[in-house]
């Protein structure tokens, strides 16, 4: 649950009966169990909460976590509730080290996934956490390409590559190496590029399957629920904290937004769906993870431009994207409240690490800190600077345990 911040006396009070209650009772130390939206885990919490003060339900409790924790550093503004622990949700996009590559491999480019790169992959968490950042935000099939899934010959998913189960179960491991927790995003607009070959390496656009409701049906049997399963299997799933089903579906898709909203702009390179395709591919994709997984579920929105796009979904919490174009109709220093958003939290989930031209990186985070966002994940690591990470170290310093979980 969430606790009032309370003086030290008491904290030490409170943790003391805790030991206590632990070494009686032979059992861990309690990481979820709050109450929130997704099932609980073996012995923990789960159930149906509504949210609190900007936070969210959180995940269900692991195994082994036999009764209620306490948390003691609750954010002060809105925050994200993982577990019990409402935080400011800040971290980084990793985003990848081999695009495409991460899960599954593109043998024939000489690009292996995490589990055979796990050194390089281990050392940038660790530098990603002593810079600050407690939340990683990693892409996995932005492109469906190499071996990362297996396709017959009429394009249709049979199942995940040879080691894409194995390169999930790294990462989380490595997660837990380095004190780092993952949002895992899934797909991207760049999913719906056409089917091409490019120096021996094929790469299958998704359009058609997403428009065909029996082989949308396979992509989510054959990859989806076996990535969600792969994590739930891994004696470290407690680490992966939200899955973001998609990067920036709005630049996949054509027509108006609901309700008569601004129309979609896709990019010229893609082959666009329809809003109510879009839709069903989401939903489909939610309830397979709602069905496999307690984390929590976000889609990460390109612009404020579309706040009412995806109201329907079954998120948890809402994500958009800014730039320096979107900016200049969707300002950075406006609140949620102000853009009409206010029936779930809300964070800012990919900005340049840069700063804008209008505001420099602290600006950014000191802005959205105080008006209610629930969290902010810069863009990116491997593209980040000495003077940029220490940005973020700087504001996590800061903040303290308002944003570390």
């Amino acid at each position: 649950m969430n606790a009032l911040r309370c003086p030290p006396g008491l904290r030490a009070l409170i943790a003391t009966a805790a030991l206590v209650l632990v070494a009686c009772s032979g059992v861990s130390s309690p990481a979820g169990g709050a109450s929130g939206k997704g099932a609980g885990g073996a012995g923990g919490g789960g159930g149906e909460g509504a949210p609190s003060d900007g936070g969210h339900g959180g995940q269900g409790g692991g195994p082994g976590d036999a009764m209620e924790c306490v948390d003691e550093c609750p954010a002060e503004s809105a925050g994200i509730t993982i577990g019990c622990k409402k935080r400011f949700m800040f971290g980084m996009n990793y985003a990848w080290h081999n695009f495409a590559g991460d899960f599954g491999g593109i043998a024939a480019w000489g690009k292996h996934g995490v589990a055979a790169e796990a050194e390089t992959h281990a050392k940038n968490l660790a530098d990603i956490r002593a810079h600050g950042a407690s939340v990683v935000r990693w892409w996995m099939l932005p492109e469906i390409r190499g071996e990362s899934v297996v396709f017959d010959t009429s394009e249709n998913p049979t199942g995940l590559g040879g080691t894409t189960r194995r390169d999930v179960q790294k990462a989380l491991e490595l997660a837990e190496q380095a004190d780092v927790n993952l949002v895992f995003c899934l797909f991207s607009f760049d999913n719906f590029h056409p089917t091409r070959l490019d120096a021996d390496v094929k790469t299958v656009g998704i359009t058609s399957i997403v428009k065909d409701a029996k082989r949308r049906a396979k992509l989510i049997d054959k990859v989806v629920r076996p990535i969600a399963k792969a994590v739930a299997q891994s004696p470290y799933q407690r680490r992966m904290v939200a899955w973001d089903v998609i990067n920036e579906p709005e630049l996949a898709m054509t027509g108006s937004s609901p309700d008569d909203g601004p129309r979609y702009e896709p990019d010229p390179q893609v082959e666009p769906i329809e809003h109510a395709q879009m839709a069903a591919f989401l939903g489909d994709t939610i309830r397979a993870l709602r069905a496999e997984s307690t984390a929590l579920i976000t889609i990460g929105s390109a612009s404020m431009k579309w706040a009412r796009s995806w109201r329907d979904t079954d998120v948890d919490f809402y994500t958009f994207h800014i730039n320096d174009r979107v900016n200049l109709y969707w300002p950075y220093n406006q609140s949620p409240k102000d853009y009409g958003v206010t029936d779930k939290p809300v964070i800012m989930g990919d900005f340049p690490i840069a700063g804008l031209a209008t505001a420099a990186l602290p600006t950014l985070l000191e802005s959205w800190y105080s008006h209610g966002y629930a969290g902010a994940i810069s863009w990116a690591y491997s593209d980040a600077t000495t003077t940029e990470l220490d940005a973020i170290k700087a504001f996590s310093d800061a903040k303290g345990c308002d944003v570390k979980y």
